[in-house]
């Protein structure tokens, strides 16, 4: 996961996963909005350190170069120091969350999800600002939902269903649960698939017998909507 590693050793990320949204003043000071209706995709602008070292990250290079702005690649921010993005918040288990599945019932921007765990019901099944990943794409959730006494929940999320559900799938939320097959290979939690918009050069900064990588700018990655 050449542009995971980019991730890993950024030191800082803009994201974006706003709507589209136009806006028109008045002469009188009036303010009036629309909103276009589109995926919402997520967008991550990446700041790399500049001091990779060239003889360790020569293999990242050539990663980076095969796959260049024409390729999908993957986001994950399980097992590196920003997890704090899509870490869970709510009251499961890791083995309760992969137990679950998101039915097809869920829809527009309502997620199902049944196979629930036999926990309290106050217990919180995701809470506010929750990443949950059904098959491809990824929703956050803007709401607490509590575990109540039913055999599923729905729970409210920020952009609208973008691939309807055939038959009930695996629950990936936040770090916990198994993607489906991504490029040939699942992920532990919550995944993105993005390419490249913007893909710097970089410069080599000489030292002792070696070269600092210095990037000529941030990477930025667009998820990546079929």
């Amino acid at each position: 996961m050449s542009l995971n590693t980019i991730l890993e050793v950024s030191e800082s990320i803009a994201i974006n996963d706003q709507k589209l949204v136009g806006q028109v003043l008045s002469r009188n000071q009036r303010i009036s909005t629309s909103e276009l209706l589109t995926v919402q995709p997520f967008e991550f602008t990446m700041n790399p350190m500049k001091y990779l070292l060239y003889s360790q990250n020569r293999d990242l290079l050539s990663s980076l170069r095969v796959a260049d702005k024409a390729t999908e690649q993957y986001l994950n921010f399980t097992n590196i120091g920003w997890l704090n993005y899509v870490a869970y918040q709510g009251d499961m288990t890791l083995g309760e969350i992969a137990a679950c599945q998101w039915q097809t019932s869920s829809a527009n921007q309502t997620l199902v999800l049944g196979s629930l765990p036999s926990i309290s019901s106050g217990s919180y099944i995701v809470k506010k600002g929750d990443f949950c990943q059904v098959g491809r794409y990824a929703y956050i959730a803007t709401a607490d939902v509590q575990r109540g006494s039913g055999s599923t929940v729905n729970i409210p999320v920020h952009r609208n269903l973008i691939d309807t559900l055939v038959s009930a799938v695996g629950a990936v939320i936040g770090q916990y649960g198994t993607t489906i097959s991504l490029g040939g290979t699942s992920y532990t939690g919550v995944t993105f698939p993005v390419i490249l918009r913007e893909y710097p050069t970089y410069t080599l900064v000489p030292m002792t017998n070696d070269s600092f990588i210095s990037w000529n700018g941030p990477f930025v990655a667009i998820e990546d909507v079929l």
